[in-house]
């Protein structure tokens, strides 16, 4: 008899252990470790104890997404609020302050509009200008994390630079119409090299940019 064929009949006969019992106890399996024979029930004591570890960090894994998610939601709760008081650009600009000392925890950030804002104090430059002052970051239209061209990263973020070891750049765009305007961008700054990390991805990121542009456009048609 053939090893497929003892597995295919155990298989058709599920309750065949039951109706013999007292083979199991001359049934005896290489430890999986340290190769000595031990007894079925040892073996699947020990197959169920590493199965209820793997469900226990599955449950751990699936308890810390959940606490990020809520996490998120609160962030962006307080954004939608605090932007809906906003009256103008500069309260804009204060919001976001708040969100990056609160929420990020970073020490370093630029708003940046593009156009003319000459009744507002936040720092903006024509798109042209951008061109030439920040050619990689002009171009983004996703958020993006990791390090910056040293003569733009000297721009946006002025003497801090040289501290900076990573940056997140939130593209800040309308759609209206179904084209796209560049209106600003949000440059986050770390001393952290790991704060911003490319592997971490960018989707809480790009909900917050979202978030920011639609709020924008309600400052600034």
């Amino acid at each position: 008899m053939s090893e497929e064929e003892v597995i295919q009949y155990l298989v058709s006969t599920p309750d065949f252990f039951v109706r013999n019992a007292e083979i199991l106890d001359d049934l005896t399996i290489p430890h999986p470790v340290n190769g000595r024979a031990i007894s079925l029930l040892e073996y699947q004591v020990d197959h169920m104890r590493k199965s209820t570890a793997q469900y226990r960090s599955q449950f751990e894994r699936l308890v810390e997404v959940a606490r990020e998610n809520e996490s998120t939601m609160q962030k962006s709760r307080r954004l939608i609020l605090a932007g809906l008081n906003c009256r103008s650009l500069d309260d804009l600009a204060v919001a976001v302050d708040d969100m990056v000392r609160d929420d990020f925890e970073v020490s370093f950030h630029t708003l940046l509009l593009f156009g003319e804002h000459p009744d507002s104090a936040v720092r903006s430059l024509s798109l042209n200008e951008a061109d030439n002052r920040i050619p990689f970051t002009i171009k983004m239209t996703d958020c993006y994390c990791g390090i910056l061209p040293a003569a733009e990263m000297a721009y946006l973020l002025d003497d801090h630079a040289e501290l900076i070891q990573s940056v997140a750049v939130l593209p800040l765009l309308s759609r209206a119409g179904g084209e796209l305007k560049k209106r600003g961008v949000l440059v986050l700054g770390s001393e952290k090299a790991t704060a911003f990390d490319k592997d971490k991805g960018t989707f809480f990121l790009q909900h917050l940019a979202d978030l920011l542009s639609a709020l924008l456009l309600r400052l600034v048609p």
